[in-house]
């Protein structure tokens, strides 16, 4: 339950430490279950290869007690357009996650807990690919 708030105070350090960072990723991947409790497998085919979905989780502001107003800035860094399928949709909450740190987070969930190694591996690949080309265009 108080997840977000260690790592927080980890990110905290580093960005104190590291004042030039402008990006901090949160990667994990999710517990995805249908209404029977079966686990959940999202997967994309990528080249016949069975790749596990990502989603970006963006914490968005909801105009009054979670104040994060640069929240539009996080999304900037969403996959989609490097890898058509490899995203599931962003879904945005109304919780920090970090990402009031700086205007370069993101929570990433690279597949579910259905997924195997391997399909993670690729979807991990995917994702940096797509990050990497958005990160050096903004160069």
């Amino acid at each position: 339950t108080d997840s977000y708030k260690s790592s927080r105070a980890g990110v905290q350090e580093y960005l104190a430490r590291y004042p030039s960072i402008k990006v901090v990723l949160d990667v994990h991947r999710d517990a995805i279950e249908d209404e029977d409790g079966t686990r959940v497998k999202p997967v994309w085919v990528q080249d016949g290869e069975s790749t596990a979905q990502v989603m970006v989780i963006a914490g968005c502001d909801n105009g009054g007690s979670i104040a994060l107003p640069n929240w539009r800035l996080n999304l900037r860094l969403a996959m989609e357009e490097s890898h058509p399928g490899l995203t599931r949709p962003v879904l945005c909450g109304y919780r920090f996650y970090n990402q009031d740190l700086t205007s370069g987070s993101l929570l990433i969930e690279v597949g579910g807990h259905a997924n195997t190694l391997d399909e993670a591996i690729r979807a991990g690949r995917y994702a940096a690919e797509g990050l990497a080309k958005i990160l050096w265009a903004d160069r």
